[in-house]
């Protein structure tokens, strides 16, 4: 039996060694990575120095050229420089004389000139736009590279370092929100909302068990329409002029996030955290908010046209120049909230709500 064990016991140190191995080799590959996008955007900025160098001489070239045939031509009139062409000249006889220039004459000078000038301004407006789309690819690539690495590394704290079943107190879940917290701040539209779709498959972000704090987190216009975020804790998140259109956002925890201009229409809110919100000027015009938890809830100059706010708690919120047109708000809770009468007769349903002043609309 001891033999047996002995071996035993080695295939295991040798599996230990070799799984210690795939973590640097994929280490290594990662800062080898890193540091090929470190010299691409060296390259990058010096191209585009080049660029805008080139660009500057052939505009100041072209000015320069059209000052300095302007400058002559005033200079030969004022002095009267036989040698430029531009005055009257009389010889010993008839056919030695030239009258002075014309308007004509003048026009066909400048459109003579103006070819040149126009290509170098065509040369430098073509070269502008060739360096924009080129960075332009360069950026979206740094992007995408940005995201694969920052999912690559997440697999890695999920798979390696026990990620989802960590405790707040460890070091994985502080490496996790900080690595979550810079890669937003780089990424566009598109990839933010990649990125939370990630953490919300991933188990990361869910209500009851929330393992990477977003609070403060950018996602500043991020692209999440039809997301499923159904009972995800996005509680302090940035979320302005993000696109939640026809989002699941049933029972998510959502309270103290700004949301100011984003457009949440037809997205699903039923059951979900919006207290404190910030939604001033929002789109939620058809959005489903029944049950919704809305206590002091920032909803001015918000379009809640057709909204269902059917038991929605709006106590103390801010409905200030909200439309509320064809809005549902059965049952649903006004008490202390800032609203006119104006804007409660444009409602499709009052019955049983809670008035601003603690009454029952019957």
């Amino acid at each position: 039996m001891r033999p047996q064990i002995r071996r035993n016991h080695t295939n295991l140190s040798n599996g230990q060694k070799g799984y210690k191995m795939v973590l640097r080799l994929r280490s290594w590959w990662q800062n080898r990575s890193k540091l090929l996008l470190v010299v691409g955007a060296m390259a990058s900025r010096l191209r585009s120095w080049r660029q805008n160098r080139s660009r500057l001489l052939l505009v100041v070239g072209a000015m320069v050229l059209l000052v300095g045939v302007v400058v002559l031509i005033i200079a030969g009139y004022l002095f009267k420089w036989d040698w430029t062409g531009f005055n009257e000249q009389r010889g010993p006889n008839i056919l030695q004389y030239q009258p002075a220039k014309t308007l004509w004459d003048w026009l066909q000078l400048l459109g003579v000139l103006a070819i040149p000038v126009a290509v170098v301004l065509g040369v430098a407006w073509f070269t502008t736009k060739q360096g924009q789309v080129s960075d332009a690819e360069h950026k979206d690539n740094q992007r995408e590279a940005a995201l694969q690495a920052y999912i690559d590394n997440m697999l890695e704290l999920l798979l390696a370092k026990n990620l989802r079943s960590s405790t707040e107190d460890e070091e994985v879940q502080k490496i996790a929100r900080v690595r979550t917290l810079t890669v937003l701040r780089r990424l566009d539209a598109e990839r933010k909302g990649s990125v939370l779709q990630f953490l919300q498959e991933s188990g990361l972000i869910g209500k009851d068990k929330r393992v990477i704090n977003l609070t403060g987190a950018n996602l500043i216009g991020a692209n999440l329409s039809g997301a499923n975020l159904s009972g995800a804790n996005l509680s302090g998140v940035y979320l302005s002029r993000a696109d939640l259109s026809g989002a699941d956002l049933s029972k998510a925890n959502l309270s103290g996030v700004v949301l100011s201009g984003a457009d949440l229409s037809l997205a699903n809110l039923i059951g979900a955290n919006l207290s404190g919100v910030y939604l001033s000027g929002a789109d939620l015009s058809g959005v489903y908010l029944s049950g919704a938890y809305l206590f002091l809830a920032n909803l001015s100059k918000a379009n809640l046209s057709g909204a269902g706010l059917y038991e929605a708690n709006l106590s103390l919120a801010n409905l200030s120049k909200a439309n509320l047109s064809g809005a549902n708000l059965g049952k649903a809770n006004l008490r202390g909230a800032l609203v006119t009468p104006e804007q409660l007769t444009a409602t499709k349903l009052l019955q049983g709500v809670t008035m601003p002043d603690g009454s029952k609309h019957s």
